[in-house]
């Protein structure tokens, strides 16, 4: 069967494509940032709870206490790329998500138990005791089976010629094991969570020591040690998965080719400045460098999908009925509850301090 024949006909866009890709790109940085955070910090304060020594102890209750905000914001950071994604390419990402409907469906019960575990390892901390590494584990291993999951719905999205394998297996627990990519890009992903979440522990501690924490430094050092160990990992790791790419996704005769080689260098380059700050514990700089390789690295992922999907679709040729005023109002709505997360960080941050 020719999978070409398995694709829905594409709805027309309101503006050029464009403005939807640009918002795609901006939304999954923050988004996979935001979800790096979750994934490590909440890895570090489980390893932390089997530790008897009272330090250790603080730092998985002081994430506790951070988990739960931050794992609000990555949910909600993870719907608009998910609508700028089904803007764009929803022909392919309806379809991979009704392939694996059962599993795509359980996330949302996964994401409610893990929000209650998360809580309840904040707010029960002293009295859990042994349990502490029950709720926070949970969590811990939700998060893993979720981003499976989602990491599986883009494997499946971008190969239509694996939907054929639904009709031996009509039950929604479509698992794309023959994309040989799938294993690496979903450990890529993992262990760069492990690695962001360190860093993120550190650039707290640092926080902490320019109020005066004379105990921060034990911290800052550990986090930036941990995420040097973690990105040195991700490289090997980096470089399996890009080896495992076909070859038209560098393909440099393309444009998306040259682009995901420019990009796909610049990350390198910057990771390697990140590891090199992080080794001398200057945490701020290790910060700004990592937060320039995930950008870049999500726009490399961008050019792997479009060169995926390049024999079945054509950004420039996608219909568009112009209606500009639903996106400009968008965009206020976006500049607007921008302005106001951003005050209300701020109000915390500073009345944190006042405390």
């Amino acid at each position: 069967m020719d999978p070409a024949t398995l694709i829905p006909v594409p709805d027309a866009l309101p503006v050029h494509w464009f403005w939807f890709q640009l918002l795609l790109t901006v939304t999954t940085f923050l988004h996979l940032v935001a979800m790096n955070i979750v994934l490590g910090s909440s890895g570090l304060a489980f390893i932390s709870t089997f530790s008897t020594d009272s330090n250790s102890l603080n730092l998985g209750k002081e994430i506790g206490h951070k988990l739960p905000f931050v794992l609000a914001f990555t949910i909600n950071f993870g719907v608009a790329p998910l609508l700028f994604l089904q803007t764009l390419y929803g022909q392919f990402f309806y379809t991979s998500t009704v392939l694996m409907a059962s599993l795509w469906l359980s996330i949302i019960g996964m994401l409610i138990v893990t929000y209650y575990a998360a809580y309840i390892f904040h707010l029960r901390f002293d009295s859990l005791a042994r349990f502490r590494a029950f709720f926070i584990g949970l969590a811990v291993v939700l998060l893993l089976i979720i981003s499976f999951f989602f990491t599986n719905n883009i494997s499946l999205m971008q190969m239509p010629s694996s939907w054929t394998s639904y009709f031996s297996s009509p039950n929604g627990w479509l698992v794309n094991w023959g994309d040989i990519t799938l294993l690496p890009r979903y450990l890529h992903f993992i262990v760069s969570g492990f690695a962001v979440g360190s860093l993120a522990v550190a650039l707290l501690y640092e926080f902490k020591k320019r109020r005066g924490d004379v105990a921060a430094d034990a911290w800052i050092k550990l986090g930036c040690k941990w995420f040097t160990i973690g990105t040195v990992i991700n490289f090997g790791i980096g470089f399996w998965f890009l080896g495992t790419l076909p070859g038209f996704a560098h393909d440099v005769t393309t444009s998306a080719g040259k682009l995901f080689t420019i990009v796909l260098y610049g990350s390198v380059a910057a990771g390697a400045v990140s590891v090199i700050k992080a080794m001398s514990n200057r945490v701020v700089p290790a910060a700004i460098w990592t937060m320039a390789t995930v950008f870049l690295m999500v726009i490399a992922r961008d050019m792997v999908r479009i060169s995926y999907l390049h024999p079945y679709l054509s950004l420039p040729e996608l219909p568009v009925k112009t209606q500009y005023s639903p996106f400009i109002l968008f965009l206020i709505f976006f500049a607007g509850i921008g302005a106001l997360v951003w005050w209300m960080l701020k109000t915390a941050w500073c009345a944190k301090e006042v405390q």
